[in-house]
């Protein structure tokens, strides 16, 4: 799934080698309002207010070259949509009458 997430020009900010490992981070500031908007579209449900939608994490094994991504596009993509499975805490049925 290739979306615009993170953004262009999003570059990894810092890295380290651990064990055969190299974890890349990339940090960016929050996203502003019409990226926000168009994450909202894309995925179908409203996404945090206040969410780091261009960092990411990358984990390389180095003699395999095989690697792994963490982004927040994907992730928010993998949660229930419906509500049917949905987590709640004890006090969501107060919050949600208030």
């Amino acid at each position: 799934m290739d979306m615009t997430f993170p953004s262009p020009g999003s570059v990894p900010t810092g890295f380290v080698i651990q064990k055969g490992f190299r974890i890349i981070t990339t940090k960016k500031p929050i996203l502003k309002a019409g990226p926000i908007e168009e994450m909202n579209s894309k995925l179908g449900i409203t996404v945090p207010e206040m969410i780091f939608g261009d960092n990411s994490v990358t984990i390389e094994h180095l003699a395999s070259g095989r690697s792994i991504s963490f982004n927040t596009f994907d992730a928010l993509d993998r949660v229930d949509k419906t509500g049917e499975s949905m987590l709640k805490v004890a006090y969501s049925k107060e919050w949600q009458q208030s």
